[in-house]
């Protein structure tokens, strides 16, 4: 059963049932599962006594490991009954980030874009303030509108920019780190260049050659020098362009499909 999960949510349509369907044939029982997928979205879950709790979250929060059996989550945890699964798996093109193709066409584009609704990230808000000091940043979401109504289609929006807004709505915790959700991963999949700030690890996962990395750079200012000198340097953008969005263009082991089956295997098994 799956239980606390998002409004709109699919009990035989998400993640987690699409694997597991591969691998077992599959009950949905609502009463007496043998199973629970839990989340942060309500307290149901403290109906179910005797069977697996396995604990998923898309937010910033550490997960119940006194509590449940098995989590999926952002920690970096040494511990066995974690798996950490960032939030960019369960949206498409992930696994077709491997197969870049770009070229100078792609130089022929706006300058950047900004996709908001959360305004309670000052950082994002203060560098878009900054950044739209230089040039104009289009900003298509519903938090500081400029382009007259929301997108529709994002990934189409992002596509026609050099660079893209790719900051996490929550900063990190020196004790809590991780978070990572699609923001990154969005733009990469339309060869928009990320501007990323929230995770600063986020090196274990992609290429920090390939995007603007907040956390290689000293200062606020120092990211927007970095910007402007690509977007008016086509070499210069096309290099950084060019380099695959991940180290050595090898997907990491933990994102890997085997990896993440072979751990629902252990649970079930």
């Amino acid at each position: 059963h799956f239980t606390d999960f998002w409004g709109g949510f699919d009990p035989t349509d998400n993640y987690f049932y699409n694997i597991l369907k591969e691998l077992y044939e599959v009950e949905i029982d609502t009463v007496k599962p043998d199973y629970l997928f839990f989340s942060i979205f309500g307290q149901n879950h403290q109906h179910y006594k005797n069977c697996k709790r396995i604990f998923y979250t898309g937010e910033n929060v550490a997960p119940p490991i006194g509590y449940c059996d098995y989590s999926f989550s952002f920690e970096y945890l040494d511990d066995e009954r974690n798996f950490r699964l960032p939030h960019y798996l369960l949206y498409p093109g992930y696994y077709e980030l491997v197969d870049k193709k770009v070229d100078e066409s792609l130089l022929n584009r706006k300058f950047c874009n900004f996709i908001v609704s959360n305004p309670n990230c000052s950082t994002r808000n203060d560098f878009f303030m900054r950044l739209s000091e230089y040039k104009k940043v289009d900003s298509g979401g519903r938090f500081m509108n400029n382009i007259g109504r929301p997108v529709d289609d994002k990934s189409k929006f992002i596509s026609e920019y050099k660079f893209t807004f790719a900051f996490e709505n929550n900063a990190y915790r020196p004790e809590h780190i991780g978070y990572t959700t699609e923001k990154i991963m969005q733009p990469m999949t339309v060869n928009s260049i990320p501007i990323y700030w929230g995770n600063p690890e986020i090196g274990r996962e992609f290429n920090t050659k390939s995007f603007i990395n907040w956390y290689d750079y000293d200062s606020p200012q120092a990211v927007m020098d970095r910007i402007i000198e690509l977007d008016n340097d086509d070499e210069k953008y096309m290099e950084m362009l060019n380099e695959p969005w991940f180290v050595d263009n090898i997907i990491p082991e933990p994102q890997r499909k085997e990896s993440i089956e072979s751990f629902i295997k252990n649970i079930f098994n």
